[in-house]
């Protein structure tokens, strides 16, 4: 095998944020310890992963937690015990049926931080002993570093993996951009997440720009996976985390990027998307059916 030609795995926000079914959590778990030492995040994915925690964390503080203090006040509770728990459980039940009127987020993160909140709450009541009272405040106070592990327990996998550098040029966003489209509805289906291209638009350049060929791993079904055809033909191989490991060892019999796109006679009109990318960052002299090195732009 010629494991040189290929770099690794490009890993998708979606993959290390938590999600609602326990299977998928499951899949992206093994994958991750599978392909452990292969798989990179693209600055942007890690960005992008901080700033939808930190922005879900700001939403359970001000939608949720901040309304807890009054909620025990009104109802004259100045110390907690074991009898308080259908006090709590409405509680939650009031505030989430608040939380879905709240505009809709492009992730379950919210939900999750609400429901890890709602077990802990419920553990430490249950764990009190009979008899025993604990001021409402301490119990507040628990509650809030508890929101604080959490929002670091979700940073961690963002803050500890390996992070590539990159921001893609124009060009290699405006291919990702366009080559996504439909041919047959341009002006209905296209990209409506623009971290999501530029994410791509990292991989791919970087798979370039390194000269060995990457995987880039996501669970985005409606986004991504459903055009995965279309990065397939603009040399991008997208994959589902149940597959990805099949494909890196099938890519690694391949020839290295540069070598393959020189062996394409006639690129079809995505694949001239990703010439004229490489043109423009000076990788390589493209003419179509004469694909010629060039120097690489430091």
């Amino acid at each position: 095998m010629s494991v040189g030609q290929i770099e690794g795995f490009f890993v998708d926000t979606c993959i290390l944020l938590p999600k609602p079914l326990e299977a998928a959590i499951q899949t992206c778990s093994r994958f991750m310890k599978e392909a452990s030492g292969k798989c990179f995040l693209s600055s942007s994915v890690k960005k992008e992963g901080l700033e939808l925690i930190e922005a879900s964390h700001d939403t359970i503080v001000q939608n949720f937690h901040a309304k807890l203090k009054p909620y025990l006040e009104k109802k004259g509770v100045m110390e907690i015990t074991n009898r308080d728990g259908e006090l709590f459980a409405n509680f939650f039940a009031e505030q989430k049926a608040e939380f879905r009127k709240l505009p809709p987020k492009r992730t379950n993160v919210p939900n999750e931080i609400l429901s890890a909140i709602e077990s802990y709450v419920a553990n430490q009541l249950h764990s009190i002993e009979d008899g025993q009272k604990i001021p409402a405040d301490y119990f507040l106070a628990a509650i809030s570093m508890q929101l604080a592990v959490v929002k670091h327990e979700l940073e961690l996998p963002f803050r500890g993996s390996n992070v590539k550098e990159i921001q893609p040029v124009d060009s290699f966003y405006s291919a990702i951009a366009v080559g996504s489209m439909s041919e047959d509805h341009m002006h209905k289906n296209v990209l409506r997440n623009e971290a999501d291209i530029t994410h791509l638009a990292s991989a791919l350049e970087y798979q370039f720009r390194s000269n060995k060929w990457v995987i880039f791993v996501t669970t985005d079904q409606d986004e991504i996976l459903s055009r995965a055809l279309q990065f397939k033909e603009m040399f991008l191989q997208c994959s589902k985390p149940e597959w990805a490991l099949d494909y890196y060892v099938t890519m690694t019999r391949d020839k290295a990027p540069l070598a393959h796109l020189k062996d394409v006679e006639k690129p079809t009109s995505r694949q001239k998307l990703v010439v004229n990318a490489l043109k423009n960052i000076a990788i390589l002299n493209i003419q179509v059916g004469t694909l010629e090195d060039a120097p690489e732009k430091r």
